[in-house]
């Protein structure tokens, strides 16, 4: 172990590119590690290859509780590791060619028509060390709200809601109204509603990561009706979001494309990147000051080691992810954009039109908005009009199928 850790005085972006250009999967180093004395700072490079958004969270934890026991006096004794990445590797193996990700093909090659609405990367220019980059962070008040009070009105999660606005963004920014827009998104991939019951990957550090894309066509509205948070944007969001329910589980994209090799599902992949990590870090407001969080800087910090002669995956991507402050949650954005596509200026106007959008939203959740999608009620099958009709007379938390009692008067 000792061989992983190096010291310096300080963190520069030479330390951190040495550091990074030592790693070598093949050689089996695939974690370094390089202690700043004088700022008391901790940098971990550990290849993606052994390491995802979660597996950040599971490592800040355990380096927490060792710090904690050795800190006391304490023999180390981390909590135990959830399904090794092996077995979860053969588990999707299987799964790849069942009835279930066999049947969701053709959803599939649909989204993967979907035009292309960005130039595509020219891996010669565009590489990440060359990529355009930049950071933005929103106020802990609308972070709070999209946290919370927001995903929960309109029964959604919190990347559906940041997706909804990023697509409200892009439509606005592109100006061509109501066109569908391929975003490839990355999720967690720690899916295991399908798996054996013995299967538990939350504590298991790893590339889990899925990607998948999606066709997102947010509805026709102004951008002032927008900002203002409108009541016409509910209609928007929930439209929005009944085609992101409509897609077949996102595991099955990456099973058909690249692990069933008897499945073609031909297209390109968008060249829009969407990822929102959730939350990082562990409450550093709440935290003791000798324990150990994530630094707010960490992006910018880390941005010097990633620029790496590789050829972009999209023309533009938003990494997201919510880190606790001391002054409460921030929603941060890195974004990186293909020099021969784009430039400052307009990621600058694509950031502002996403967080105005996303504002928009949580206002319209205060002025009273939110409600029921017909997904959230089935196997009942409504029409959005019709929830939006019951709505109105009666507080509706479910619809529920009648009993054969029912039925029988």
């Amino acid at each position: 172990a000792g061989q992983c850790v190096s010291t310096v005085a300080a963190l520069s972006d030479e330390v951190l590119v040495a550091a990074r250009s030592d790693l070598d999967p093949a050689a089996g180093r695939l974690v370094r590690a390089v202690w700043a004395a004088d700022t008391g700072q901790l940098a971990l490079i550990i290849h993606h290859l052994a390491v995802d958004g979660v597996s950040w969270r599971i490592l800040v934890e355990d380096l927490n509780i060792a710090w904690a026991q050795h800190h006391n006096g304490q023999p180390i004794a981390l909590p135990t590791g959830g399904t090794s990445f092996a077995r979860w590797s053969k588990v999707l193996e299987e799964h790849a060619h069942s009835t279930e990700v066999l049947e969701s093909a053709e959803a599939w090659r649909q989204v993967v028509r979907t035009p292309a609405v960005v130039s595509a990367v020219q891996p010669d220019r565009d590489t990440y060390a060359s990529a355009g980059t930049a950071s933005v962070s929103l106020d802990t008040a609308t972070t709070r709200r999209l946290l919370g009070e927001v995903p929960a009105a309109f029964h959604a999660g919190v990347q559906d809601i940041l997706l909804i606005a990023f697509g409200l963004a892009w439509t606005e920014f592109l100006g061509t109204g109501p066109t569908p827009i391929g975003i490839d998104v990355e999720g967690h991939g720690r899916e295991e509603q399908w798996a054996a019951d013995d299967v538990d990957l939350s504590r298991t550090v790893g590339w889990f990561t899925t990607k998948y894309p999606i066709a997102l066509t947010p509805g026709a509205i102004s951008w002032e009706r927008v900002r203002a948070g409108d009541v016409a944007l509910g209609a928007v969001i929930k439209d929005a979001k009944e085609q992101l329910r409509a897609l077949p589980d996102p595991v099955s994209y990456g099973l058909l494309r690249y692990v069933n090799p008897d499945v073609e599902l031909g297209g390109a992949e968008p060249g829009i990147g969407f990822n929102y990590l959730g939350r990082l870090g562990s409450g550093a407001g709440e935290l003791a000051e000798e324990l150990w969080r994530i630094d707010a800087d960490a992006a910018t910090l880390s941005a010097a080691a990633a620029a790496i002669a590789m050829p972009l995956m999209h023309t533009v991507a938003l990494n997201a992810g919510t880190l606790d402050t001391e002054s409460g949650p921030r929603l941060q954005a890195a974004w990186t954009w293909a020099p021969s596509a784009m430039d400052a200026g307009q990621i600058d106007r694509l950031s502002k039109l996403w967080f105005e959008a996303l504002g928009g939203i949580c206002a319209h959740v205060q002025h009273g908005g939110g409600g029921l999608t017909p997904s959230d009620l089935l196997p009942a099958k409504l029409t959005q009009p019709q929830i939006d009709e019951l709505a109105q007379r009666h507080p509706v938390a479910d619809v529920l199928p009648l009993t054969p009692v029912q039925q029988g008067l």
